[in-house]
């Protein structure tokens, strides 16, 4: 085969293989929240019978408003995502709650342009004023 006839059947090619879709199977059901990136930051560890002790990682800002109370202060920011053009998912915005003598917890956004938001991350600092650092 001479190379002009080449070219198009690679091209074919490459196009049917990109066009396939994916042949692994998920065991998770497909209504399953999307879950944004896990942080890599340390988070201590809660001390036996404090606030945190009693949350969980996926709780929403109401469940954990109604276990441990209203945080001593609040901040909220948006996340990169915010600026990536045709991004659709969740995540695009973050709440930090800060905890006196507890620490920090941050909640994102579960889906696009939803109101909910849910705990991802707990981060435990004991000498904690309350406030941002």
């Amino acid at each position: 085969m001479n190379r002009a006839k080449l070219i198009p059947v690679l091209a074919l090619a490459f196009l049917g293989a990109c066009a396939r879709p994916s042949t692994t199977s998920s065991s998770q059901p497909s209504e399953q929240k999307a879950q944004p990136a896990r942080n890599n930051y340390p988070t201590g560890k809660p001390r036996r019978g404090s606030k945190f002790a009693k949350l969980r990682v996926g709780m929403s800002r109401q469940e954990v408003m109604r276990i441990i109370g209203p945080p001593t202060s609040q901040d909220t920011h948006v996340t990169g995502k915010q600026f990536i053009p045709f991004y659709f998912g969740g995540d695009m915005y973050r709440s930090d709650w800060y905890y006196r003598g507890e620490g920090e917890l941050t909640f994102s956004q579960v889906a696009y342009e939803s109101p909910n938001q849910d705990l991802i991350y707990i981060r435990v600092d004991r000498k904690s004023t309350g406030y941002r650092k």
